[in-house]
């Protein structure tokens, strides 16, 4: 684990001081990185949304994680910040509703991979072999998997043009969608309800949250259990097919 820097270190006699400084240092030193972030966004919107929009929110992102930042975790700042940034920029797009409902739709897989990365990002890197770290970075590029098959599931389902879609791959999409709703039916009812209402219903976790009667921080823990949850199931199904 990185030590912290003594920049960030409280002292016990003054931490609120300390404390304040350490946020205000990480805040000048990142901030052409959120604003990198924010034209990293910047790419894929229309050019009339205000380059200073988009900034205002990177950098209102990068606040938040300067003010939740723990350097015991053993995560370094950029990544735990990152997600908070991009999150906040599309906490603003979502707010000033420009979207259209089939790109708004397409930008679910986005939010909702930066929320559970977000989670995922706060917690400190696992210990063990390389073997034991290698399966966990494929379970949870998996489960992001199940969080993209979720968001196309959530557009519903677009004619096959055969002339660029083999028969074999057409059979095998169909299958996929099968495998997922049938996964997607068997989680428990609190775990399905929180996808349900995140990919269909298109809530953020703050709206899912005051929905079921949870706090956001509680229904990102549920979404990231839920996709580790479809994940084993989709595989079953699988197992089944082979």
């Amino acid at each position: 684990m990185r030590p912290c820097s003594s920049a960030i270190r409280p002292n016990p006699e003054n931490a609120k001081q300390v404390l304040s400084a350490a946020v205000s240092a990480l805040i000048e030193t990142n901030l052409a990185y959120a604003h990198a972030i924010a034209a990293e966004v910047m790419r894929r919107l229309p050019p009339e949304l205000e380059r200073k929009d988009i900034q205002c929110w990177a950098e209102l992102g990068l606040v938040e994680a300067a003010n939740s930042f723990d350097c015991t975790r053993g995560v370094q700042f950029k990544t735990f910040a990152y997600y908070r940034i991009k999150g906040a920029v599309y906490d603003g797009l979502r707010k000033l509703g420009w979207y259209p409902k089939g790109q708004y739709q397409r930008m679910r897989f986005d939010m909702a991979a930066n929320e559970y990365l977000k989670d995922v990002s706060a917690e400190p890197l696992p210990a063990g072999p390389p073997d034991a770290q290698l399966q966990d970075l494929k379970d949870l590029t998996a489960n992001l998997m199940g969080c993209y098959m979720l968001s196309l599931e959530a557009l519903g389902e677009e004619p096959i043009d055969q002339n660029q879609v083999s028969a074999e791959r057409a059979v095998e999409c169909k299958q996929q969608r099968d495998n997922l709703k049938r996964s997607l039916s068997q989680l428990p009812e609190k775990n399905r309800r929180v996808l349900e209402l995140c990919y269909f219903d298109e809530l953020t976790f703050e709206e899912i949250g005051r929905e079921l009667g949870l706090s956001k921080s509680w229904v990102c823990r549920l979404h990231a259990k839920s996709l580790e949850m479809l994940r084993k199931l989709l595989a079953q199904e699988s197992e089944k097919a082979a």
